[in-house]
């Protein structure tokens, strides 16, 4: 299953964005048999850690050792940072 973050917006950038877009997630996965989702952030112009904190965050939690997770196209030298931000 493939979630385009940039249906969020190609702007990502506070907290409260980020629990709310891990939500929206919830509901699109939820009920589905996909074991695998890949979070696609082509169009993403901005992410910042805090909006990429909590997302990755709450995903990581819901689908730990449930589904497999991937981050593709992330493009931008602002969305690279944000992500190795995460990593640390």
């Amino acid at each position: 299953m493939k979630i385009e973050m940039k249906k969020f917006g190609a702007i990502l950038n506070s907290r409260p964005d980020g629990r709310e877009a891990a939500l929206r997630l919830f509901q699109i996965v939820n009920g589905t048999d996909e074991k695998k989702v890949t979070i696609d952030l082509d169009g993403v112009v901005v992410l910042t850690p805090s909006f990429a904190d909590e997302f990755f965050t709450l995903i990581n939690e819901r689908y730990a050792g449930q589904k497999e997770l991937e981050v593709v196209n992330a493009n931008t030298p602002v969305v690279k940072s944000s992500l190795q931000v995460l990593k640390k």
